[in-house]
């Protein structure tokens, strides 16, 4: 009441009233910058659908599951920083709505509620390929079968609304060669809330069964050094 009152008599003292009431209207803006662009950002969520309570989100450098949706601020259950494998860290996180409209948000769950994620292994040049890949993929099929349907279908109901090319669903395995072994890479997808327990599943699974066998072995960092003895020809020559 009493900025109104100061304001008012102010306005009677200068002659350009119009001039005053700009300079008063600037201030104001510059002052709640802040607050208005939080909530022109808490419209922008909605309307855009950004996200909702429940997605898990990355924004910035924080990543976290959505918990609240105020006018003026997000609140994040985080996930990462120190802990591995996008596990709860039990902090949450508040950031001003305003923050959506100068970073990238990355939605993990909004329209399709699926991520792609790896498991490597590494075999010697002289295991079974064939058999170390068959392994993986056939693992990686045990786990996706409960869910591979509905990510089929959610895959084409977003392919109803956005240009999304068909992409391969089913897992895969690639490999590359290292001065080392040879890596083998399975591809599959996974809800991504349970990212960790997936890949803990497939590493014991392929591990279980590569020891089972006698013509896969394990790749590590060593260096294998051949060496041959020379003949007494050459050492007579020499």
């Amino acid at each position: 009441m009493s900025v109104l009152i100061i304001a008012l008599v102010w306005g009677r003292l200068v002659p350009h009233h119009g001039t005053f009431f700009g300079l008063i209207g600037a201030g104001l803006a510059v002052a709640l910058r802040e607050p208005l662009l939080s909530i022109a950002g808490r419209i922008a969520i909605f309307a855009g659908r950004i996200y909702d309570a429940g997605d898990r989100v990355q924004i910035g450098k924080s990543s976290g599951d959505v918990i609240d949706i105020g006018f003026f601020y997000t609140r994040l259950l985080e996930i990462g920083n120190w802990i591995h494998g996008d596990q709860y860290s039990g902090r949450i996180l508040q950031f001003p709505n305003a923050q959506i409209f100068g970073s990238g948000v990355f939605n993990y769950t909004r329209d399709f509620q699926y991520i792609w994620d790896e498991v490597a292994l590494n075999v010697t040049y002289g295991s079974n390929l064939e058999a170390a890949s068959q392994i993986m993929i056939e693992v990686g099929k045990r786990y996706t079968a409960d869910f591979l349907g509905g990510a089929h279908a959610q895959l084409r109901r977003m392919q109803q609304y956005f240009l999304v090319p068909d992409i391969e669903l089913e897992p895969q395995v690639y490999a590359h060669v290292t001065t080392n072994w040879v890596g083998l890479t399975l591809r599959y997808v996974v809800d991504p809330k349970k990212r960790r327990a997936a890949s803990t599943y497939l590493y014991r699974k392929i591990f279980e069964e590569v020891t089972r066998r006698d013509d896969i072995e394990i790749g590590t960092d060593t260096m294998e050094i051949t060496y041959k003895k020379a003949s007494q020809s050459t050492r007579r020559s020499a």
